[in-house]
């Protein structure tokens, strides 16, 4: 991405009002606060204020940000890309109308999406799987979920047959196969010289999956993570099992030096000191020598704690809900 391309959108995101309709699903709590929280302005724009605004999303081109991590999605939710020696494995996938968007981004890097061999999904969501089946349709790659999560895709596909799409672009709903992965916790998925280690933390979705693996720069090796479902759902018993995905998380990976995000933005459970994009920013206007802003360990364990804050909060609200009465 080119340094110009950058400054403007800092400039529109900074500028942008706020719109409480362009919130998107589960961000009626950001929508209301009416302004971005200190410095989050692009990840709260695209999140946030221009989640809804097509041309808005799709003016992110892809970026690298070590030798062996891309991100190519839209704004408003995340789509990784990991070289291996093998070919291609991508993480999440976006939705229509912003599939194209993705391949071309991967093309930009000088990748040919037909060398995708793996599409790891980390929950049931449309906005994280709608582009799987356009995916494995063109390079036959193997698409991975956990089994309560692929579940939750056959359930929108019946949707989908029972009422069918009216306006296009038409969200293609992934069909299972026998080549495809189920994910289970503990799972090592391996292509090439590359391996990430599965974990499943349910809280958001009941299989959420969550991703460890190595990253690389100039020679030197770090230890990402990626939280599958990092704010919790579902009611009381949703909470519950969102903390206890939160305390095994801090239990086994309390090392991790690279926090990655499937959302940049979020409003219970904002990442400290900055999301993607502003780490971004920072990373593409770094000076020779400097440390690569994605490289922050301390973030990732206030980000911790600040789960384990947002898990309680949770499931009192949840408890209060459920014990007052109805009217």
């Amino acid at each position: 991405m080119k340094r110009a391309f950058v400054i403007v959108m800092l400039v529109a995101a900074v500028a942008a009002p706020a719109f409480a309709q362009g919130g998107g699903r589960g961000q009626g709590q950001a929508a209301a606060q009416q302004e971005a929280p200190p410095g989050m302005a692009i990840s709260y724009a695209y999140r946030v204020t221009h989640a809804r605004d097509a041309e808005f999303q799709k003016s992110l081109e892809g970026f690298k940000i070590f030798d062996d991590l891309y991100h190519v999605g839209v704004g408003t939710v995340s789509t990784w890309l990991i070289p291996t020696s093998a070919g291609l494995i991508m993480i999440d996938s976006s939705q229509e109308p912003y599939v194209d968007h993705v391949l071309d981004n991967i093309r930009n890097l000088g990748f040919d999406p037909k060398d995708v061999k793996i599409v790891l999904i980390v929950h049931g969501h449309l906005d994280h799987f709608g582009g799987a089946a356009r995916i494995k349709q063109l390079s036959g790659a193997r698409i991975g979920l956990s089994e309560t999560d692929w579940k939750m895709v056959d359930d929108v596909a019946q949707g989908y047959r029972d009422k069918p799409q009216t306006a296009p672009p038409f969200n293609v709903v992934v069909q299972r196969g026998p080549n495809d992965l189920t994910l289970k916790d503990g799972d090592v998925i391996t292509l090439g010289k590359t391996s990430i280690k599965v974990y499943i933390t349910p809280g958001h979705t009941p299989g959420s999956a969550s991703f460890e693996f190595t990253v690389h720069e100039a020679g030197k090796a770090y230890k990402a993570f990626l939280f599958g479902g990092p704010e919790p759902r579902d009611g009381v018993e949703g909470g519950k099992k969102f903390q206890a995905s939160v305390v095994r998380v801090t239990q086994l990976e309390p090392d991790v030096q690279v926090g990655l995000l499937i959302h940049s933005y979020l409003a219970m459970s904002t990442y400290p000191s900055g999301g993607t994009f502003e780490r971004m920013v920072k990373l593409q206007s770094r000076k020779p020598g400097e440390p690569n802003p994605f490289v922050d360990p301390a973030s990732w364990q206030q980000w911790l704690v600040k789960l384990k804050s947002v898990a309680e909060k949770y499931i009192a609200d949840e408890t209060a809900k459920a014990s007052s009465p109805t009217r």
